[in-house]
């Protein structure tokens, strides 16, 4: 009798466990360190001043607007993308987004993440074709050296730092990367 209520309660157990692991995300049991999230962040702060010193190159109010709406698309980001991530409200996000959306806004489940993350990045687009588009206008017409150190700076941290920051740091090792349209993982198809 004792074997059968073991096996039962090993059973149950085991059973028990199979749920969990389906209803929670791997990327829960781990935090990523404070140095990592520096790394995702400083780069993009470093774009949205370098974009800001460009608008401004053209317009002071422009300027202000375009730094206001760099606040703004991140808010928005955590807003409209975070509460459907599988990183909300834990210590798995590489750029620590998710613990922030979480004192802020509510956990959200009615669409998946990979649909609602299509739908909405495209809010922080113009952090990148704004500053670049008048950078382009102004190496045309008004060309200077600075303008030319500016732009560059402004298109290896845009265009080059970011993205291998997250292809190879950031999302390198995420174990939920293949739901996520950011970094699409490329696999060979076994035949």
């Amino acid at each position: 009798m004792k074997n059968d209520k073991y096996s039962t309660t090993k059973l149950e157990s085991v059973q028990l466990n199979e749920i969990k692991n389906v209803t929670e995300s791997p990327c829960h049991k781990k935090g990523i360190p404070l140095w990592l999230v520096l790394l995702d962040n400083i780069p993009t702060l470093i774009l949205f001043v370098l974009g800001t010193i460009l608008v401004c190159q053209i317009s002071t109010i422009g300027a202000v607007i375009f730094g206001a709406y760099s606040l703004f698309s991140v808010v928005f980001f955590w807003a409209k993308i975070c509460p459907f991530c599988h990183h909300y409200n834990t210590l798995a996000c590489p750029c620590g987004y998710g613990v922030i959306s979480a004192k802020l806004f509510k956990k959200r489940n009615d669409k998946t993440f990979k649909k609602v993350f299509k739908q909405n990045i495209g809010i922080v687009f113009p952090n990148w074709i704004v500053p670049f588009s008048i950078a382009i206008y102004l190496l045309v017409t008004q060309y200077t050296n600075e303008l030319f150190i500016l732009t560059i700076a402004f298109s290896l941290i845009g265009f080059v730092v970011i993205p291998l920051i997250s292809k190879f740091v950031g999302c390198k090792n995420c174990e939920i990367k293949e739901d996520c349209p950011w970094m699409k993982v490329n696999k060979t198809s076994k035949k």
